[in-house]
């Protein structure tokens, strides 16, 4: 497996250049995510399949796509963040075969569901529902 993948979305903004050289001792390559690509599948995103040149413009919050990492991967990417004194990025996940064919806008809503569901003490939906 090659190494792992951050894409970023939002994030091409000096947070995101801190982010993207905090990553580099890390040996996780960084990807910018332009708004006109949050309408391409996660598959296609990652697979690199171009944006539309009409797409729509997509969402204006920060998220971050993980792809390819291994559980000590990821754990040493938010003790980056720790240690660079970051601030976390609320809404992110690893790309996974449940979330493969959605966009990256259908990712950003289930996110902050969850994001909500959290932060207000209760189980997300789809955790209530038996997904």
């Amino acid at each position: 497996m090659g190494a792992p993948v951050l894409f970023l979305y939002n994030l091409d903004t000096p947070r995101g250049s801190r982010l993207r050289r905090m990553c580099l001792p890390l040996g996780i390559r960084t990807k910018l995510v332009p708004p006109q690509a949050h309408t391409l599948t996660l598959e296609d995103l990652t697979g690199g399949a171009p944006p539309p040149e009409d797409g729509d413009p997509g969402f204006s919050e920060e998220m971050l796509l993980l792809a390819g990492f291994t559980s000590a991967q990821v754990d040493a990417l938010l003790q980056g963040f720790r240690r660079a004194k970051l601030p976390p990025v609320p809404l992110k996940a690893v790309l996974t075969p449940t979330n493969l064919k959605w966009t990256s806008v259908q990712l950003r809503d289930e996110l902050l569901r969850e994001h909500q569901a959290m932060t207000q003490g209760r189980a997300p939906e789809h955790a209530r529902d038996g997904e």
